[in-house]
C-alpha cells in the first residue's frame, strides 16, 4: 500500500518492493566478504618496470665464425634437384663432376629443342709476324723548271739627287731616261725597254686592198694615270703644270692651316741635381692674344648623382652650383640634364637650345633632385655613350658625384675600361668629386682616359662656386682631336699620351722628360676647329727655357703614374703595377692609388 503526501512524495512502499531490498543489501555483504578473504589469503603481486622487463623472453645469441669466400665450400647440388632440372629441360641428367661441361652426345637424339645446335667457336686468326720495321721515306722533287737560276736581275735605274726643300710641290717634272736615240712619245718601244725603235717596212698593199687607214688617236690620259705603261717611253709634263705645282703653298699640300701665330709656346725645364742626367720639362700651349681662334659652339650635358650616398646637403649646394653653370651656356650651345640613381631620369632626352624657356624648364628640373636610392655609377655612363653628336660640335659631359657604386656594375677597372671602349674619345668626360669619402680612382681615370680631368671638392660651402668656375673654364673650346708628335727626341717619356681638347680657358700642358743633353727639338700639334684641319710646329729649345723647380719632376712622375695605372686597367698586365707601384714611391709616404694597387696598408693621397 502506497501512501502519498500533499507535496505528492512518496511516504511508504508497497510491501512485495520491501523484500527485494532486503535480498540486495544481503547479497552485498556476502561480496564484500569474499573480496575480504581473497586479499587475506592470497600472496602480494608486486607490478614495477623491473618485472616487465624480466617477464620478456631471453633472445638466443650464437657466435660463429665467418669464413671468407675463397675457403667456402662449393655447392653441391642433389641427384634428385638434377633430375628435376633434367625432367623439365628435357636433357639428361650428368653427373655433379661433369656438371659444366658441354658434350653434344649426351643429349638424347629424340628430345625436342628450340635452340639450334651451337657452332663451334673458333679462335681469330692472329696477323702474320712483324718483319724488321722499315721507315717511310719521303721526299720532295722539281719536276719542272719555270724560271731559270741564271736569269739575269734588271738593273736599276738611277736618277740625279734631288735636294730636299720644306713644303715642296707634290708634283715634280721627271728625269727623262738616258738614252742616245730618239724618244717615239707613246709608241711601243723596242722589247718593252724603254728605248725608241725605229719603225719596220710596212708590208705591201695588194691591188684590191684599201688604202691605209690612221689609227684612231690614243685617248687623253686621266690624272690617275700617271704611272708609265709597260713597253711605252715617258713622256714629260708640259710646263704650265709643273709651274702651277710649284707655287702650291702648304695648306694645299698637307690640307691643314698653319695657326702657330694663333697660339704660343711656354716651355719650362729644371734638371735636378741628383739626376744630372735627365731635364724635366713642362711644355704649355695658350693663346697669343685675346679672341684668336673662333669658339666652337658645343654640346653640354650636366649629369648630377642623386643616390642616397650623396646626402641632402651634397645635393643642396650640387643644386645652387648647376643653376649657375646654366648661366655659362651660350646661346650658341645645346644642353640637357640628367640624374642617376639606380636608374637615370633626363631632363630632355635631347639636345635643346639655350634659350630662356628651356633654361626655365631645366631650372625646374634641378630643384626636384633630392637624395635616395641606390648608386649605379656604369647605368649613367651607358646613357654617355648613346648622346647624338654633330661634326664641329664637341660633346661634353660634366659628372658631379662620389663616384662610390652600390648596384650594377661595381669593379672599378671593368667601368672605366668598359666606357673607355665603347667612347673612344668621343664625349669629354669631366668629373667633380662632392664632398668627403670620393671614390677618387674611379672619377681620376674615367676622366683621365676620356679626354677630360676631375677636380675634388671635399668643403661643400665651396662647392657651388667651384663646380660653376669647372664648367666655365670649358666654354669656349677652339680646337677638338688634338695629337702631337715630337722630332729630335721620344714620345715616350711625353705625357699624356691622349690630349684633351684646346680651351681658350684651360691650358694644355705636356709634361716630359729629356736626357739634359738632348738638343732643340721640335713639336707638331694638330687638331680640328669645326670641319678645318690645322697644325701648330714650334721648335723646343731646352737651353734657353724658363727655369723650375722640384714640382715638374713631381708632376711628370704624377702623369706617367697615371699612364702606367691606365695601362694596368686595360691589359690586367702585372708589370705595368709593379712599375706604377715604384715610380709612386716616389712621391713619399702617401702613396696615390695604394689600395686599387694591391696594397691596403699604405695611405691613399688626400690631395
Amino acid at each position: 500500500m502506497t501512501t502519498v503526501g500533499s507535496d505528492g512524495e512518496w511516504l511508504t512502499q508497497h510491501p512485495a518492493r520491501r523484500g527485494r531490498m532486503g535480498t540486495a543489501w544481503l547479497a552485498a555483504v556476502i561480496s564484500a566478504g569474499l573480496h575480504v578473504l581473497a586479499a587475506l589469503e592470497m600472496p602480494p603481486i608486486r607490478i614495477t618496470p623491473a618485472a616487465w622487463l624480466a617477464s620478456e623472453p631471453e633472445l638466443p645469441l650464437r657466435v660463429e665464425t665467418v669464413r671468407p669466400w675463397d675457403e667456402a665450400p662449393p655447392i653441391e647440388r642433389p641427384e634428385a634437384h638434377l633430375a628435376e632440372l633434367a625432367e623439365r629441360s628435357f636433357v639428361q641428367p650428368v653427373p655433379p663432376a661433369e656438371a659444366n661441361v658441354a658434350d653434344p652426345s649426351r643429349i638424347e637424339s629424340g628430345v625436342r629443342s628450340s635452340m639450334p645446335e651451337p657452332a663451334p667457336v673458333g679462335l681469330p686468326d692472329l696477323p702474320p709476324a712483324r718483319a724488321e720495321w722499315q721507315p717511310r721515306q719521303q721526299r720532295l722533287e722539281i719536276s719542272e723548271t719555270l724560271v731559270p737560276e741564271t736569269a739575269a736581275v734588271r738593273p736599276r735605274r738611277v736618277v740625279p739627287a734631288v735636294e730636299r726643300v720644306a713644303a715642296a710641290p707634290d708634283i715634280v717634272e721627271p728625269t727623262p731616261l738616258p738614252s742616245a736615240e730618239p724618244v717615239a712619245v707613246g709608241r711601243p718601244s723596242a722589247a718593252g725597254t724603254g728605248r725608241g725603235a725605229e719603225p719596220g717596212p710596212m708590208p705591201a698593199a695588194s691591188p684590191t686592198d684599201a688604202p691605209p687607214v690612221a689609227p684612231p688617236p690614243p685617248p687623253p690620259r686621266t690624272p690617275a694615270q700617271t704611272a708609265i705603261e709597260p713597253g711605252m717611253a715617258p713622256t714629260a709634263a708640259p710646263a704650265g703644270e709643273v709651274a702651277r705645282a710649284s707655287r702650291e703653298s702648304g695648306p694645299d699640300v698637307t690640307g691643314m692651316s698653319p695657326i702657330e701665330h694663333l697660339l704660343r709656346l711656354e716651355v719650362t725645364a729644371w734638371t735636378p741635381p741628383d739626376e744630372p742626367a735627365w731635364r724635366y720639362v713642362n711644355i704649355e700651349i695658350c693663346r697669343a692674344a685675346e679672341e684668336v681662334l673662333p669658339v666652337l659652339p658645343r654640346d653640354l650635358f650636366l649629369v648630377q648623382d642623386c643616390s642616397a650616398s650623396m646626402t641632402a646637403a651634397k645635393v643642396a649646394a650640387c643644386r645652387q652650383g648647376l643653376h649657375g653653370a646654366l648661366r655659362t651656356v651660350a646661346d650658341v650651345d645645346r644642353f640637357d640634364l640628367m640624374s642617376f640613381r639606380e636608374t637615370v631620369t633626363r631632363c630632355f632626352g635631347e639636345w635643346m637650345p639655350a634659350n630662356a624657356t628651356v633654361r626655365a624648364r631645366a631650372g625646374w628640373f634641378i630643384e626636384q633632385m633630392e637624395s635616395r636610392g641606390m648608386t649605379d655609377v656604369y647605368g649613367a655612363l651607358d646613357t654617355l655613350r648613346s648622346l647624338p653628336s654633330e661634326p664641329g660640335r664637341p660633346v661634353i659631359a660634366v659628372i658631379v658625384t662620389d663616384g662610390r657604386p652600390t648596384v650594377g656594375l661595381q669593379d672599378n677597372f671593368e667601368i672605366i675600361q668598359r666606357f673607355t671602349d665603347d667612347n673612344d674619345g668621343r664625349v669629354s668626360v669631366f668629373a667633380v668629386g662632392a664632398g668627403g669619402g670620393v671614390n677618387r680612382f674611379l672619377l681620376d681615370f674615367l676622366s683621365y682616359k676620356n679626354r677630360g680631368a676631375s677636380r675634388i671638392v671635399e668643403d661643400l660651402s665651396v662647392l657651388p662656386d667651384a663646380l660653376v668656375r669647372w664648367v666655365a673654364s670649358l666654354a669656349r673650346p677652339v680646337l677638338t682631336d688634338l695629337s702631337y708628335r715630337l722630332s729630335g727626341l721620344g714620345e715616350e717619356e711625353v705625357f699624356p699620351r691622349r690630349l684633351t681638347h684646346l680651351y681658350l680657358d684651360r691650358s694644355l700642358v705636356l709634361h716630359g722628360r729629356v736626357p739634359a743633353s738632348a738638343p732643340p727639338a721640335g713639336i707638331r700639334i694638330l687638331g680640328r676647329s669645326g670641319t678645318k684641319s690645322y697644325d701648330m710646329v714650334f721648335s723646343l729649345d731646352f737651353d734657353s727655357a724658363a727655369p723650375g723647380d722640384h714640382r715638374l719632376r713631381d708632376e711628370w712622375v704624377r702623369q706617367k703614374l697615371s699612364w702606367l695605372v691606365g695601362e694596368h686597367i686595360r691589359t690586367r698586365n702585372p708589370a705595368f703595377r709593379d712599375e706604377a707601384i715604384r715610380l709612386a714611391r716616389r712621391l713619399g709616404p702617401s702613396m696615390p692609388y695604394a689600395a686599387e694597387l694591391g696594397l691596403p696598408d699604405a695611405p691613399v693621397r688626400a690631395d
